[in-house]
């Protein structure tokens, strides 16, 4: 949908423990500094992009005039690429799901930095 699969592959598979044997990978995919491996990394992606891509759902379907993912807002991720603390942009994703129903989407970031991630997703797109 939007992450490339040998991205997410990685980041399902990546441990603390097997670190070590992936330096090179860890360096394309910039999941080094301020996107360290940690235990429980890729279920942490699930919950995050899982609740943003429920609520775009939900909005889809009319079973709610709003919706907040408090742990969502990843806003930095790229398509094969970690960056600022963000693994997989939960943002994109519930963006590309209003989608399939809504001509078009209004993405207000409210966060103090503007979101690379997401404006990279759609730079080219009207």
């Amino acid at each position: 949908r939007f992450h490339a699969d040998e991205y997410i592959a990685f980041i399902k598979s990546i441990t603390p423990e097997t670190v070590p044997d992936q330096l090179n990978t860890l360096t394309r995919f910039n999941v080094v500094e301020d996107c360290p491996v940690f235990d429980g990394l890729w279920e942490y992606c699930q919950i995050s992009a899982g609740g943003s891509l429920a609520a775009a759902a939900r909005l889809n379907a009319g079973l709610c005039d709003a919706a907040i993912n408090w742990a969502g807002g990843l806003h930095h991720a790229k398509k094969a690429e970690a960056s600022g603390f963000c693994y997989v942009n939960d943002c994109v994703l519930a963006i590309l799901e209003l989608l399939k129903v809504h001509a078009r989407v209004l993405y207000c970031d409210v966060d103090i930095h503007h979101g690379d991630g997401v404006e990279e997703a759609f730079y080219t797109t009207d």
